[in-house]
């Protein structure tokens, strides 16, 4: 299997419509919890990553057909880090999605943020665009993200302790 490119710009473009609104086609999960991670999840399916169909359970897929055929890693945060985190490291090629752990500085657009409160990883955000210096050095980035609707939103601005994801690709 080859390593397959996700759109980060379709990724992006999705994220910015979508911020502060709900796109019809999909449950809302804000009364349930909270739709960031649901909302990310579009974002990354709008970037061409496939559904993943196979793992071997529940937990190791990550799609959503509607509100009762969808797995806790398209809607819950702890659950979508862990299938990000290990569907694939470096040197597997399993199916879906490939994503590791950066440094701040190494996020690129259509990277995710995650924020812990207190040890507990409570949210997802979408990396939109940089904020840069007159020297072309990182001085912030822009989110998105539901659950408190915020569209292009300082990074820096958000409390708790962030987590940043690189999406590397997917293998289909």
């Amino acid at each position: 299997m080859q390593l397959k490119r996700y759109e980060r710009q379709k990724a992006i473009d999705y994220a910015r419509a979508w911020a502060l609104g709900r796109n019809p086609v999909y449950h809302d999960y804000e009364k349930y919890g909270g739709d960031c991670t649901n909302y990310i999840s579009q974002c990354l399916h709008a970037g061409d990553i496939p559904f993943d169909e196979s793992g071997r359970d529940v937990t190791t897929k990550w799609y959503w057909y509607s509100d009762y055929s969808r797995t806790p890693s398209w809607t819950a945060a702890q659950p979508f880090e862990t299938y990000l985190l290990n569907n694939n490291k470096e040197g597997t090629k399993n199916y879906g999605i490939y994503a590791s752990f950066c440094e701040y500085d190494e996020l690129e657009l259509g990277d995710l943020v995650q924020k812990r409160v207190n040890g507990v990883l409570t949210h997802t955000m979408i990396v939109t665009s940089k904020v840069l210096d007159r020297y072309g050095n990182i001085v912030d980035y822009l989110v998105c993200q539901h659950s408190y609707d915020l569209k292009d939103f300082p990074l820096s601005q958000k409390d708790g302790v962030h987590s940043y994801i690189k999406i590397h690709g997917y293998y289909a």
